[in-house]
């Protein structure tokens, strides 16, 4: 399935280098999060179909590692294709989610622009959070809203950092990675499941919004002088 939501690795093509450099971008923070992974209890919020919450479990056998997300069919995806003795999964949503038991680690990848409120699901972490515990969290930090329908913030990398400060969490190691854009058949109208990798069709979707926010033009030349033609993503370990 190629879609720009959601990565479900067994599904891309290997020989495709635009989708399989995708896949590496979306490992190398979740080997970013295993690496600094403490105590015995991990979270990975929004975890999809597993295949990073898996990576967490295996680089970390003495570990708990829970998998959330609110779709239902990733998280019987996840089960099925992504299972280990100290990995389990759960269908919630991630501002509601609760736990008897505080989490060491909350790992956050790509979340946060995704969901209403960002406030409130930092407010949630930190009530999940075991004392001493620590959030893993990353967002875009160049212009998402108007190439991805299911963005609903931008981030900066002081707006991100602030977030964290309102629950008196500080960023501590970061990575920071680049992504240049894939240009190949970006006004493609195929359906998902025809798509030859996950941008195609990208540019439909960034015409539309251009029309209905024609000021968002300003954020993304000024991103496009800073940064030139890349996707810039910051991953940081945040803890108080």
């Amino acid at each position: 399935m190629h879609t720009i939501e959601r990565i479900y690795p067994k599904d891309l093509d290997p020989l495709s280098q635009d989708d399989q450099h995708s896949l590496r971008i979306h490992m190398q923070r979740y080997e970013f999060a295993a690496a600094h992974l403490s105590g015995q209890r991990v979270l990975d919020m929004a975890c999809g179909c597993g295949y990073g919450t898996a990576l967490l479990a295996e680089r970390n056998p003495q570990m708990q590692v829970l998998g959330v997300d609110i779709d239902p069919d990733a998280i019987a995806y996840a089960q099925q294709h992504y299972r280990l003795p100290n990995l389990s999964y759960r269908c919630a949503d991630a501002e509601q989610f609760a736990s008897e038991c505080g989490f060491d680690c909350i790992v956050s990848l790509e979340t946060i622009e995704h969901l209403p409120r960002p406030q409130q699901l930092l407010a949630n972490y930190t009530r999940l959070l075991a004392v001493g515990g620590k959030v893993i969290a990353s967002v875009p930090i160049t212009p998402t809203l108007d190439g991805n329908p299911h963005h609903l913030h931008d981030f900066s990398r002081r707006s991100f950092h602030a977030l964290f400060r309102q629950q008196g969490l500080h960023a501590q190691q970061q990575l920071e990675q680049i992504q240049w854009w894939q240009c190949k058949a970006l006004f493609s109208k195929q359906a998902d499941r025809h798509k030859q990798h996950r941008s195609a069709g990208v540019g439909n979707a960034v015409l539309q919004y251009y029309r209905r926010h024609p000021l968002y033009l300003f954020s993304r030349l000024y991103s496009m002088l800073r940064y030139g033609f890349s996707n810039r993503y910051l991953t940081c370990v945040f803890s108080k």
